[in-house]
């Protein structure tokens, strides 16, 4: 896995660049390609192939990059290491399929001026731009089969209630953790929309969980014969 991941991080931008470089000389992309569009869909930035190819590589190895270190981090829960790999995975994704989409839009143009980019662009940007409400609104904790951590209905986290070592009361600090929104520490993972009380579950492994609640005594109340 971590392998495979790192491999991602040399491979990729690779391959991208092998392929656009293919086609640049194979005449099917413009002298100029577009790499910016103003809000109307309009091209109105441009660049030579090598210079889209230096800052597109330089992105494309910081989002797999982030990718492959959340997958090799050592002494992580399993449940934590699938929350970073989901959120650090969706970014990756969004990086290459925006990279591959510019060009694949200016294939076998001779001018790329011409380049519009309508609301199929969307599909990228709209992802991204719901993460970030998604990531402050207020986490919901599931009791089912196992312990779930939900954002709109979606499950960020899960963990077996045999894996629960200890379950408290505390005080969620944005400060504490540089700012809103699902925090990463040393062992250590929060979901932060606010300053409050927040339910605080520590692992058999360590690591502990900061849940931002305002039901935390109902919460313990309930999860406690269940571990």
């Amino acid at each position: 896995m971590k392998r495979k991941l790192w491999l991602l991080v040399f491979l990729g931008p690779i391959v991208y660049t092998a392929w656009v470089l293919w086609l640049s000389s194979q005449g099917l992309l413009p002298d100029a390609i577009a790499t910016h569009w103003g809000v109307t869909g309009q091209a109105d930035g441009f660049a030579s192939v090598s210079d889209h190819l230096i800052w597109s590589n330089v992105a494309l190895v910081l989002g797999s990059t982030m990718l492959a270190v959340s997958g090799g981090l050592p002494k992580i829960h399993m449940a934590m290491r699938r929350l970073l790999l989901g959120i650090t995975g969706y970014f990756a994704l969004f990086i290459y399929g925006l990279m591959i989409y510019v060009i694949a839009a200016q294939i076998g143009l001779s001018d790329a001026s011409s380049v519009r980019l309508g609301l199929e662009i969307l599909w990228f940007i709209l992802p991204v731009l719901l993460l970030t409400p998604m990531m402050l609104s207020m986490p919901t904790v599931s009791l089912s089969d196992k312990l779930r951590i939900q954002l709109w209905g979606i499950t960020f986290l899960g963990l077996n209630y045999r894996d629960i070592a200890q379950l408290k009361a505390s005080e969620l600090k944005p400060s504490q953790f540089g700012g809103l929104g699902i925090r990463f520490g040393k062992g250590v993972v929060a979901f932060i929309p606010s300053k409050g009380p927040a339910l605080e579950i520590t692992t058999k492994a360590g690591e502990v969980i900061l849940v931002r609640s305002n039901q935390v005594e109902n919460l313990i109340a309930a999860l406690t014969p269940k571990i």
